[in-house]
């Protein structure tokens, strides 16, 4: 389970990092033919997935230390 949600965390967070990144470009690399405003309908999608990919992310990290304490307390 940790690691399942490690993996999509990671995952996700290069997902909405590249889509947040490429929005946030759009105007500049395009001499002003996109508008901002255009532009924002890729930027807040990427940076709502870019923030829960990177919550996941510390949560599957979270449960593998907790498991691993768990264990290695169980076998001593």
């Amino acid at each position: 389970m940790g690691k399942v949600a490690l993996i999509l965390g990671i995952l996700g967070i290069l997902l909405g990092g590249a889509i947040f990144v490429i929005s946030l470009l759009l105007p500049v690399i395009t001499d002003g033919r996109t508008s901002w405003d255009e532009a924002m309908i890729g930027i807040i999608p990427g940076a709502l997935i870019l923030s829960f990919s990177f919550l996941l992310a510390i949560a599957g990290v979270i449960v593998i230390l907790i498991r691993r304490k768990k264990a290695v307390t169980s076998s001593q």
